[in-house]
């Protein structure tokens, strides 16, 4: 399945699984190759540590490629990295699987448990039946009497979610 990305969305992406600091890496490395961890340090103006931190976040996602070379002249290793942008759309695959698991396990709980919740009237807390005797029926944050709750609505968003899902990934 090949998605269309914009670059809203890549950037929507990116700031999701890795950190709304890493887009401006992203966009900076964009259409660029093997661009040194100092030159990204000194161009967006922040600290080497926090750069690498943000790329290797990005690494473990499988963002971003690089390679390194040791410096003759210094003996130390600098890494030049560049930006793949083909695997935004795997992770966006990935990452709306996991929702989507996610989702039905939770609908699965919810409509076997129709009407078996207990929320605090201040929404401090909300638990199933089990957990709400141990209670008492009262809230442990503030002690007000917990109410039934009809999670019929609950049910209704959760398929919403899952046929938004879906949609997307037969697109």
């Amino acid at each position: 399945m090949k998605m269309k990305l914009t670059e809203k969305r890549v950037e929507e992406v990116i700031s999701e699984a890795v950190g709304e600091d890493a887009t401006r890496i992203v966009r900076f490395l964009k259409d660029k190759k093997n661009v040194s961890e100092f030159i990204i340090s000194t161009s967006l103006k922040m600290e080497i540590q926090e750069v690498r931190n943000i790329l290797y976040r990005l690494h473990s996602r499988n963002l971003v490629t690089y390679k390194r070379v040791k410096d003759n002249k210094k003996g130390w290793y600098v890494s030049y990295w560049t930006f793949d942008k083909v695997r935004v759309a795997e992770l966006l695959a990935k990452m709306n699987k996991e929702k989507l698991e996610k989702f039905k396990d939770r609908l699965a709980v919810e409509s076997t448990n129709m009407n078996s919740f207990f929320m605090c009237p201040k929404a401090c807390v909300r638990m199933d039946f089990h957990s709400a005797i141990g209670c008492s029926f009262r809230c442990p944050e503030c002690g007000a009497l917990m109410q039934q709750q009809d999670n019929t609505k609950t049910i209704n968003f959760l398929k919403e979610k899952i046929r938004e899902i879906e949609a997307v990934a037969e697109a």
